[in-house]
């Protein structure tokens, strides 16, 4: 399982620019493009995209998404601009984040 976009503070030693800021760590920024392209690597990297290619046999994985506080997005001002440009609320983004995840 490789929870996103909740339980993902970790991500942020090597990736800073995946989180919305230095004093929120999770869940990881819907606002960077940046956090998309990390998923997507690090997806890649496990599965290698076809069976039997990657880190795991399978190129199937669980993204969890379980148990997310979306509070500091609306605290984090280049988050809560995001939102607002976009006409969403913090559900509308979570439901974006975790669709984009799955489309990798």
């Amino acid at each position: 399982e490789i929870d996103t976009p909740g339980h993902a503070a970790a991500m942020c030693a090597g990736h800073p620019e995946i989180c919305p800021s230095a004093t929120c760590l999770q869940p990881l920024n819907p606002a960077s493009n940046e956090t998309l392209a990390v998923l997507s690597g690090l997806f890649n990297d496990l599965t290698g995209g076809v069976r039997g290619k990657g880190l795991f046999f399978d190129n199937m994985m669980h993204l969890g998404g379980d148990e997310v506080n979306t509070d500091c997005w609306t605290k984090t001002p280049s988050v809560a601009n995001w939102l607002k440009a976009k006409n969403m609320t913090t559900d509308d983004a979570y439901l974006y984040l975790v669709a984009q995840a799955q489309e990798i």
